[in-house]
């Protein structure tokens, strides 16, 4: 999996901040994900799944948890409110043709996340975790 790092490093080295490549607005970001799944990558590779449902619903399952959740706008982010977490996971999402590119708390001087779809689709049904 160190290629999906690598690959997510040179995506972000080529997409620099700049003022055409702004974050993704509610409505762009609903359009791209709703009723898709998407595999999440970070710089160790792929970390987790979710699909994402109507109603602004979705489900995240990784290899110790899988939780329901809503997402919202707030601000230029996108915020993720999961069952069982007291603050939510806010981020910014950027359209790169096909997958989307993310930085957690819109802050980019840390590593971005990469969002590929995906044929799988997530539930929580019979979850054991690790």
């Amino acid at each position: 999996m160190k290629l999906a790092g690598a690959i997510i490093t040179l995506a972000a080295l080529a997409a620099p901040a700049c003022a055409d490549d702004l974050p993704l607005t509610v409505e762009a970001f609903e359009a791209i994900v709703q009723g898709k799944t998407f595999d999440t990558y970070n710089q160790n590779g792929l970390y987790g799944i979710e699909t994402f449902l109507p109603d602004r619903r979705s489900i995240w399952r990784d290899a110790e948890e899988c939780k329901e959740g809503t997402w919202r706008a707030e601000g230029d982010q996108i915020c993720f409110d999961y069952q069982g977490e007291s603050q939510p996971f806010c981020w910014t999402y950027h359209d790169r043709g096909g997958w989307l590119m993310a930085w957690y708390d819109g802050d980019r001087t840390q590593d971005p996340i990469m969002l590929e779809p995906s044929e799988d689709f997530v539930t929580c049904e019979g979850f054991l975790g690790v």
